[in-house]
């Protein structure tokens, strides 16, 4: 069964699941959208070498600092690894912030894989060109704001039809599938973690990454030329309020509002030991 750790970014929470994780024997699940690339280890403050010698962690270094990797890449990768099929023989504690793959994977998200070819020749077109290839193929417009990226998705689902297919059903608790940690001290928390990047040398981790993808230059630190630090935690703490805004609509998650870890760690305990 899949249980799931989630909460504000620098709430304790990666911490918190390795020392369960080991605890249960278990392996953890990665739920974070930066962490999937190899090379941002500051960045993202991955579980080091020991820890990851203690425990099984999915998720982490599985694509290249020059690709853009979708929710849909994370949803293969899944497949891939047999994560659905693993959820129906054994626990696996799912940890991190990414509400896109968390309801990816709750709801079993529908998708289509996008076909790199036609990817490649749709870019190359302008937005004029797009509208005119809607109505060559007779492709209805979107109905939301007209952009190119949207036009381009656009086309795309209407060329791929037939290749959609549905993520694998997963086993989770029917009534709670786990818990949202909202730290009240984690703007506190985030300016210290920060500070411990910028020591442990996030500047050279940031400049060798010479080929950022667009995926990439989303992530926090990535495309900030000076005042590195402040910056960092100013973008942070936005994140932050982004994911309390985000997951409060989750009803399936138990809100924990403490910064006692305790209390984290006997909920979730008792959540898996149902």
């Amino acid at each position: 069964m899949l249980y799931f750790l989630t909460g504000t970014t620098a709430s304790g929470k990666s911490a918190l699941a390795h020392k369960i994780a080991k605890e249960k024997n278990i392996p953890i699940l990665s739920l974070d959208s930066m962490a999937v690339y190899r090379g941002l280890d500051i960045l993202t403050a991955k579980p080091t070498e020991a820890m990851r010698a203690e425990v099984l962690y999915y998720g982490l270094d599985i694509a290249e600092t020059d690709q853009n990797f979708s929710v849909v890449d994370y949803l293969n990768y899944l497949i891939d690894a047999n994560i659905p099929q693993l959820s129906f023989e054994q626990d696996i504690l799912v940890v991190g912030g990414t509400g896109l793959y968390y309801k990816s994977i709750i709801d079993s998200f529908e998708f289509r894989p996008t076909d790199p070819t036609i990817r490649a020749e749709l870019e190359q077109l302008n937005y004029e060109q797009l509208i005119k290839f809607h109505q060559l193929y007779e492709i209805n417009l979107p109905s939301s704001e007209l952009n190119k990226r949207r036009l381009i998705r656009n086309i795309e689902n209407n060329i791929l039809e037939k290749s959609r297919y549905i993520f694998p059903p997963i086993n989770v608790n029917e009534k709670k599938v786990g818990i949202f940690w909202n730290n009240p001290k984690y703007k506190e928390n985030i300016k210290v973690r920060t500070t411990e990047m910028m020591n442990n040398g996030l500047v050279s981790e940031i400049n060798k990454i010479k080929k950022p993808s667009k995926t990439i230059l989303q992530a926090i630190g990535m495309n900030i030329d000076k005042n590195i630090e402040e910056n960092i935690n100013i973008k942070t703490m936005k994140l932050a309020k982004k994911q309390i805004t985000w997951f409060k609509k989750e009803p399936r998650l138990k809100m924990i509002k403490t910064e006692d870890e305790t209390i984290v760690y006997n909920n979730l305990m008792e959540l898996i030991d149902e």
